[in-house]
């Protein structure tokens, strides 16, 4: 059973929230755009504990500044799907069986709805009910009961740094707890997972699930120093670092065609250290959600790497949450998802299950997701022909008092790509973007495949395209009062009787492209903010539009 999809009003810092979700699912937004708070309903809504959650007052959405303006009903409804048509009739779901409905198509689905109400006097009742297909409530006399076997069935497991945790005042920490007991079980599970001793070692795969214990405690441990602070429980010697190692040669045996046995026996080993770690007691038929927040931090890259493959690895339907342009470089673009937060809403935008076609997810993949993961994280994206626009545009925008990197603007060359890949990513995905396109020939087919997407509206057009007036940037330049700089790189007196076009050529031979694009701007530097081109300018103040559109 798959949680398949999140509906959120008026919870904690999300005032309106619909989030689609698949297998694999990996956050990212800006802080105070919602991430933490989902990861909030989720936990609390479907902790494998025995009570049930009851809203209280502080999860009442309220606008940020506005502690009066608090709302006074929330409500969350939680879809669930089986995953694969007839999956509901199973052993462990009989239970559940009041609750599936028919939705259109040939999955069943199970609506679970949570609404909260705050009175006058601070107090909150808390209604739980299961929907129809029709939004309507089911006719049930066990909600309750119901509403914990969904809790049981489908927990949610929290990861978290370590470094973030911290204990309510007078809260006692856990006790120690014995481990003797949990090394034997590993030792079973490593020999039934290593049936070839050939392919890996004893000592090895000791030292690679030392480092799933590692990775564990890294977001489990919660011993407190003097100071209060929270810090690991073992130092890292030299064998447990060439662990990590291991570990990795371990993810991939169990990543072989045919290894769901592995799989399965790799879960196991990661159930049973979460339960030495006390952390939670599982329901023997239980298929947790797990939730990792910022898995980058304190790992090395390469560390990370190897924990993200193990993460992927198990057989779990996960929610990560991610700073991080190193992670997204290894995660496939089709499952990372936006959270944008607008002024009545917080938007979510994913590729989706229809995505790209093959030829445009390649091109993303690689320009993109290999080489500008991060560029993910921005608001607004500057498309521009080559290098020496990305030079230039970064530089003549600082002049002007405007800071792309802060503004969550990205200069993306889009030549080796394609224009017309990147816009449709950028769209999907939510992201804001402009065209800056070359007066030649090449560009005004660029103008013209803008336009197109654009159905060729006048308006739209003003917001995302800017073409120049000259073939190319270094005309452009050249007329707009850089002549001198041409002349000088070219090594000719200015009064020399020869056309621009032999000028620009000459310049560009003794130098290059984006050499000549950086002496241009260091004497646009030194001539103040008059030197730059009206036209840039106004292509700045509308990139900056579009970016702040997408900024809280």
């Amino acid at each position: 059973m798959l949680l398949e999809r999140v509906e959120i009003v008026g919870f904690r810092g999300i005032n309106r929230l619909s989030l689609t979700l698949e297998q694999n699912n990996v956050l990212i937004g800006e802080n105070a755009w919602g991430k933490s708070s989902l990861l909030d309903a989720l936990t609390l809504l479907l902790s494998p504990g025995q009570k049930l959650y009851h809203f209280v007052k502080d999860d009442f959405y309220f606008p940020p500044g506005d502690v009066a303006g608090r709302e006074h009903h929330l409500h969350i409804i939680l879809t669930f799907r089986e995953t694969a048509p007839g999956h509901y009739l199973g052993r462990r779901y009989r239970c559940l069986e009041p609750l599936w409905t028919e939705s259109g198509d040939e999955h069943r689905r199970i609506f679970y709805r949570l609404e909260g109400a705050l009175a006058d006097d601070d107090s909150v009742i808390t209604l739980r009910s299961f929907l129809d297909q029709y939004g309507q409530p089911l006719s049930l006399g066990n909600i309750n009961n119901l509403a914990e076997h969904v809790c049981r069935l489908n927990p949610v497991l929290r990861l978290r740094d370590a470094r973030f945790l911290r204990r309510r005042r007078g809260e006692r920490l856990a006790q120690p707890v014995e481990t003797e007991m949990t090394a034997q079980q590993l030792d079973l599970l490593a020999k039934e997972l290593v049936r070839r001793p050939q392919n890996l070692t004893n000592s090895q795969l000791r030292q690679g699930l030392s480092a799933m214990v590692l990775l564990l405690e890294h977001y489990f441990s919660e011993q407190s120093n003097d100071n209060g602070q929270y810090r690991l429980m073992r130092k890292r010697s030299y064998d447990e670092q060439r662990s990590w190692r291991y570990l990795d040669v371990i993810n991939q045996l169990i990543d072989r065609p045919g290894g769901r046995n592995h799989r399965m026996i790799l879960l196991g080993m990661f159930a049973t250290l979460l339960q030495a770690k006390g952390a939670v007691q599982l329901h023997r038929d239980a298929r947790p959600l797990l939730l990792v927040e910022d898995p980058e931090t304190r790992l090395h890259p390469i560390m990370l790497s190897v924990a993200w493959q193990l993460l992927n690895l198990l057989p779990l339907q996960r929610i990560t949450t991610t700073n991080s342009g190193e992670l997204l470089s290894l995660t496939p673009v089709r499952e990372v998802c936006r959270l944008v937060r607008e002024s009545s809403r917080v938007s979510s935008w994913r590729l989706g299950s229809v995505g790209l076609n093959a030829e445009d997810s390649r091109r993303i993949a690689f320009h993109i997701r290999f080489n500008r993961a991060s560029s993910l994280f921005a608001r607004c994206w500057l498309l521009v022909e080559g290098e020496t626009e990305v030079w230039m545009m970064n530089e003549l925008a600082r002049q002007c008092g405007y800071h792309f990197d802060a503004e969550g603007v990205r200069v993306i060359e889009f030549a080796q790509c394609g224009l017309k890949p990147l816009i449709r990513f950028a769209r999907r995905m939510g992201i804001e973007w402009h065209v800056l396109v070359d007066g030649d020939e090449a560009g005004k087919k660029y103008a013209a495949t803008v336009r197109s997407l654009l159905e060729h509206n006048r308006e739209l057009e003003r917001d995302h395209l800017t073409p120049l007036p000259a073939p190319d940037m270094e005309h452009f330049m050249y007329r707009e009062g850089f002549d001198d700089v041409f002349h000088r790189v070219a090594q000719l007196p200015e009064n020399i009787p020869m056309n621009a076009r032999r000028i620009i050529t000459k310049a560009i031979h003794r130098s290059s492209k984006p050499d000549l694009a950086i002496e241009i701007a260091a004497v646009s530097a030194q001539r103040g903010l008059e030197a730059i081109p009206p036209l840039f300018k106004k292509m700045f103040s509308r990139v900056i539009w579009l970016a702040r559109g997408r900024a809280d």
